[in-house]
C-alpha cells in the first residue's frame, strides 16, 4: 500500500507524457488539448441530418426552406433598423416552437429589454392579443384574462428564460446550466438582443471580438443563436443592402444573415402598395453558407399582425381594405 511521502515508480509512457506536458487518463489514454477526432463531427453531422429535432426552425416556410433550419452552432445575425421587426421576427418564431412542440425550451439573453417587457411580448404573440388591452383586463381583473396568464405561464412561458443583463460567454454558460439544471433539458434556441449591448461591444473591434466570441461559444454549446444587430447608418429606410446591411462587417462570422425591414418606409409606394405593406414586414436571407446555399434573390414579404406583432407567412385575404394600419 502506497504511502504519503513514499516515492512512486512511473511507467515508461507516464514519464514520457510528463516530459512532453500531456495528461494521461486512469485508462493511460492521451488526453488531447485541441485536438477532437474528425470521425466525431461526421457523426454529429449524419445524427443532426437524420434527426432533425436539432436544428431550429421559424415558423416561416420559404425561409426555413432555403436556410435548411439553424443548425447547431450556426449563429444568424438578423439585421434591420431600430423597430424594424427584427425581435419581432425571431420572437414570433420562439411562440410558433412553444406552441408546436412542448418539449421546446428557449434562452433569451437581452441587455435592451427588461424581462417584464419581453414576458408581455411573447405573451400577446403566443395568444395574439393587443398587449394594451390584456393590461386593461389585468386592471379590472377581467378572469379571462388573468386566466390566459395562468395558462400560458406553465404550459409556455416557464420553457422560456429571459436574462436582462449584459454577460460574458462564461457567465452565460454558467446560467444555460442552471437553466438545464430546472428544466431537466437542454435549450433549443437561444436568442441575444442585440449584439451592440454584450460587454465590450464597441467599435469595429469591440464588435469583431465579441462576434468572433459569440460564434465559438454557440459551437460550443452546440447551440442554435439568433444574434440581433442594428444596421449602420447608410442602410435606406425601405430595403435591404444585403450583407452590408449590418455595421461593423456584422456578417463576418455569421452562418446566416437575414436582413429585417419594412417596405411601408419607402416613400416610392403606389397607394395599392402601400396598403397591403401598412401590414408587411420584408425579409432578406442574403447570406447563406450551408450548400447549397440558397438566398432570397427578392426579399420574402411576411405578415405582421398590427395588434400584437406575430410575424407569419401574408395570405391574400390579410391584405386590410382601408388605410387604417397606413402610416
Amino acid at each position: 500500500m502506497e504511502t504519503q511521502g513514499e516515492a512512486v515508480e512511473l511507467s515508461e509512457a507516464e514519464v514520457d507524457a510528463r516530459l512532453a506536458g500531456v495528461d494521461l487518463d486512469l485508462l493511460g489514454e492521451q488526453q488531447y488539448k485541441w485536438f477532437r477526432p474528425t470521425s466525431a463531427a461526421v457523426d454529429e453531422w449524419v445524427d443532426y441530418a437524420q434527426r432533425g429535432d436539432d436544428c431550429y426552425y421559424m415558423g416561416l416556410s420559404d425561409i426555413d426552406q432555403k436556410m435548411r433550419g439553424i443548425w447547431p452552432s450556426d449563429v444568424l445575425v438578423v439585421t434591420g433598423r431600430a423597430h424594424s421587426g427584427k425581435s419581432a421576427v425571431v420572437l414570433s418564431s420562439m411562440a410558433t416552437n412553444l406552441l408546436q412542440n412542448p418539449d421546446f425550451h428557449g434562452v433569451i439573453y437581452t441587455p435592451d429589454e427588461p424581462e417584464i417587457l419581453v414576458v408581455s411580448k411573447l405573451f400577446a404573440l403566443l395568444y395574439q392579443r393587443n398587449l394594451a388591452e390584456v393590461e386593461d383586463g389585468l386592471r379590472t381583473q377581467d378572469p379571462s384574462v388573468i386566466q390566459e396568464i395562468e395558462e400560458a405561464k406553465v404550459s409556455f412561458l416557464d420553457r422560456i428564460k429571459i436574462f436582462p443583463n449584459a454577460m460574458s460567454f462564461e457567465h452565460m454558460s454558467e446560467a444555460m446550466r442552471e437553466c438545464e439544471d430546472y428544466w431537466q433539458a437542454k435549450a433549443g434556441f437561444v436568442m441575444v438582443d442585440f449584439l451592440e449591448q454584450l460587454p465590450q461591444a464597441s467599435g469595429y473591434e469591440g464588435v469583431s471580438k465579441v462576434l468572433k466570441g459569440l460564434k465559438e461559444w454557440s459551437e460550443a454549446e452546440k447551440m442554435p443563436t439568433a444574434l440581433i444587430h442594428q444596421s449602420g447608418k447608410a442602410s435606406h429606410r425601405g430595403s435591404s443592402r444585403g450583407m452590408d446591411d449590418g455595421k461593423f462587417n456584422a456578417d463576418e462570422y455569421a452562418i446566416l444573415q437575414l436582413n429585417v425591414f419594412r417596405k411601408r418606409d419607402d416613400p416610392k409606394l403606389s397607394d395599392a402598395e402601400r396598403l397591403m405593406h401598412s401590414v408587411s414586414v420584408s425579409l432578406d436571407l442574403c447570406k447563406n453558407k450551408r450548400p447549397p446555399c440558397h438566398v432570397t434573390h427578392d426579399p420574402i414579404d411576411y405578415y405582421m399582425d398590427p395588434n400584437c406583432g406575430l410575424v407569419r407567412d401574408y395570405f391574400e385575404s390579410d391584405i386590410p381594405m382601408d388605410d387604417r394600419w397606413v402610416e
